[in-house]
């Protein structure tokens, strides 16, 4: 099953939740965010297994750092459609059936 969330409950303390990152783009980039907010951290990278680096964040900062986690998600993001020309088709296709909809709808009455 693919988890989409990437934070958790810390194992032993309950004051902390941990949010972790497979790749160190998106590590550096919430580090930074956290940095810049001045919001205290514990880090540890796994060297032994999956090599996910881990941020442990006090519960008091928890809603404003997982906003700061879903921006550095959303800076990563691939687009859903990445080629621009089946972008602009896809759109043309919907506006097209959607005129056609409203059309037949007021021929209609």
């Amino acid at each position: 099953m693919i988890s989409t969330i990437n934070f958790q409950e810390h194992p032993t303390n309950r004051n902390l939740k941990v949010f972790f990152y497979s790749d160190t783009d998106h590590a550096v980039h919430f580090e930074g965010l956290l940095k810049e907010q001045s919001i205290e951290f514990e880090k540890q990278i796994d060297a032994e297994g999956d090599q996910k680096i881990y941020y442990g964040i006090h519960i008091t900062h928890f809603n404003e750092v997982k906003r700061l986690n879903y921006l550095t998600i959303g800076k990563f993001r691939k687009k859903f459609i990445p080629d621009l020309f089946f972008r602009i088709l896809l759109l043309t296709i919907s506006i097209l059936v959607l005129g056609l909809a409203i059309t037949g709808a007021l021929i209609s009455d």
